[in-house]
Parts: structure tokens; sequence; C-alpha cells
């Protein structure tokens, strides 16, 4: 191994330990639970999801992926999306199986969002209202000839992704029900999704510019998935590399009103095939996705207790930072048990040397 091998290794694991990324605290944060970060100088980037993996067909999951200002970090700032000014801008990757590849839209949060200062109404444009206080929460989506009516109430199986000075993500599972309407057709539709939240800070937060990439966080690889392992259970995975040195790889399992599990170490995700065409973001740029990967979770023994191999069959909707949102057909077991069905992803992989 190279000397500038091993110094990215060590960086990418003191990175893992300033972030907190092996967070083990799962706790309601106090004040308000949404709270937008488009005003002040503490946090520069602000993010909101609403996760389904299993809506019904032909719409398979569900994305309502927010990034509002800059994080300073290569694989999520998407620096030639500027409306206004970096700080101003946010960005919203919307939509399902059905409506992809369309739903990337970008916003001035000064004059095309609503954003209350404790969280309990949030609007992108037209597309996306979140209203309300913990638990229970309005989520109203149109993109295209979807509208989505729902009402979710979370529960106390807290997420801690990460939490740290510098950087928090957490995920409230929450149970729903609504309506679906589809090109002038309308269901019922109910289960469990995940409200996530996100906050962070980086140079950002002190100029309103685009940062340079020398000066970004060489953060270049990020890929999470959610999949329902059973009609009230959550089971999500993360991987990300820095450096182009492994950071994390986590797995966390939400049980709606029941129990919780954690993975911080021995998850391995492995990507088996990329799919021929790489995905065209609006400017041109190009990235390989996978076609199937694997995710594996393995018991004391090294033996895999959960071994998923997913195939991505749906189009991916761009905007998830610089990369993209879609689905896919899963099976596998879990815990003893045969499981497939659909489910939800994210995917970005930039080359380290875009920040050169």
């Amino acid at each position: 191994m190279s000397l500038e091998e091993l110094r990215h290794k060590a960086l990418a694991a003191f990175m893992a330990r300033v972030l907190n990324i092996h967070a083990e605290e799962d706790v309601v944060p106090r004040g308000g639970l949404l709270q937008p970060h488009h005003e002040g100088r503490r946090y520069s980037m602000f993010h909101y999801n609403v996760v389904i993996p299993d809506l019904p067909e032909p719409h398979r999951f569900l994305a309502c992926a927010v990034l509002a200002g800059r994080t300073g970090t290569l694989v999520f700032d998407d620096d030639p999306v500027v409306a206004g000014t970096p700080r101003n801008t946010a960005t919203l990757a919307l939509g399902t199986a059905a409506t992809a590849p369309d739903g990337f839209h970008v916003y001035d949060m000064r004059t095309d969002c609503d954003l209350a200062p404790d969280g309990s109404h949030l609007q992108f444009g037209q597309e996306l209202i979140i209203t309300g206080t913990f638990p229970d929460f309005h989520v109203v989506v149109h993109q295209g000839d979807l509208t989505l009516d729902l009402r979710a109430t979370c529960t106390d199986q807290i997420t801690s992704f990460i939490r740290s000075a510098v950087y928090d993500h957490v995920g409230y599972p929450a149970r729903y029900e609504g309506e679906l309407t589809w090109q002038g057709e309308t269901r019922p539709v109910s289960g469990v999704l995940s409200l996530e939240y996100a906050r962070a800070a980086s140079l950002a937060g002190f100029r309103d510019r685009v940062v340079p990439p020398r000066l970004k966080l060489p953060w270049n690889l990020f890929t999470y998935h959610v999949i329902k392992t059973s009609p009230d259970t959550l089971l999500m995975l993360a991987s990300c590399e820095a450096w182009g040195e492994h950071l994390s790889t986590t797995a966390y399992l939400k049980q709606v009103d029941g129990a919780s599990e954690r993975h911080l170490r021995n998850v391995e995700f492995d990507v088996l095939s990329y799919r021929d065409e790489e995905q065209v973001a609006p400017d041109g740029r190009r990235m390989k996705v996978p076609e199937r990967f694997r995710w594996r979770i393995l018991d004391e023994d090294g033996a895999p207790s959960t071994e998923i191999v997913g195939s991505v069959d749906t189009e991916l909707i761009y905007g998830l930072g610089r990369g993209w949102i879609g689905g896919y057909f899963y099976e596998g077991h879990h815990e003893g048990e045969a499981v497939s069905g659909d489910a939800y992803f994210e995917y970005v992989d930039v080359p380290t040397s875009a920040g050169a």
C-alpha cells in the first residue's frame, strides 16, 4: 500500500470519528423537529426525505429528497445548479417508478418556498408540502400525473444515522395512510415510511459562493437503501467512502412500535454488475450506476444472517446531490426467513479527482 493510500485511509478513519458516523443514541431531538436552516451561519445545508419502498404498481417506490443549501462535499454539491445564490438554492428529486425519470426541481428558497422556522410548514414550490409537529405529519406530493396525500404518525423508533457537532442525520419510521391519485384515478394506500432529516455545517455557511472543488470534503461515494422486510419493519442500509477509502457500511432494522437493531460493523455492500449505459446528469456529467448488488449482515461467526441481492429495474430520478434515486426488486434471506419484494435506493459515485 502506497503512502498516499495510507494517508487517505487514515483520513477516512478520522472523518468517521469526527462525524460520529457510528452514533448509537436514538432520541427525538429537542426543539423544532424539522427546522430549516436557510438563514444563520451554523448550518449551511438541510435535507428532508419521505421514503416509501413498496408503493403499489406501477409506482413501486416514493422519493422526496430535498437538499437545501450546500454541504461542501463532492457527492452532494451540484455546483452548476444555482437559483439565486448557493445558500438559497434547494433541489428536489421527486417521484416514483411511474413518473421517473422526470422529477428534478430547483428552487430559490427566498421566492419559491414557504419554510416555517420551527419546521411545522415546509413547502417547496407546488410539488412537496410537509406540515405538522411530531409525531403527526401531513405530506402532499404533486409530480406530473401523480398526487399523494398522506397522514403519517411517527413512532419512537428513531434512527440516528450520524450525530455530531457538524452533521446530524436522523430518520423517523412512521405508519401512513392516505390517497394516491394517478392519471385521474384515486386509490387508498397505507403502510410504513421513513421521514428523514439532516443538517450540516460547511464552508458554505461562511461564504455564499460555490465551494471550490479543491476545498470540498472528498466524500466520493454514498448509497442508501430502504427495504420493507415485513408489514411493520424497515431495513435501512448505507455505505460510503471518502478519499476513495471505505468510511462506513451499516444496517438499521426498525420495527414500527417494536424492536430495533443496529449493525455498525460486519455489514458488506458489493456491486455485482453495472448498467450498460451510464446515467447522464442535466449538465452532461456521466455516472456508472449498479445493475445488481448484494448486501450481507454477518453474525459473530462470519456467516450471513441476512443476504439480499437487488436488481435495478426502474428508471432513475436525478437530483440526490450529484446522484440518482430508483427502485429495484430484491430477494434473499433475512434472519432465517426468505424475503423478496420492492426496494428504494440512492446512489452517488464521484471520482476523487473531482476534488483535485
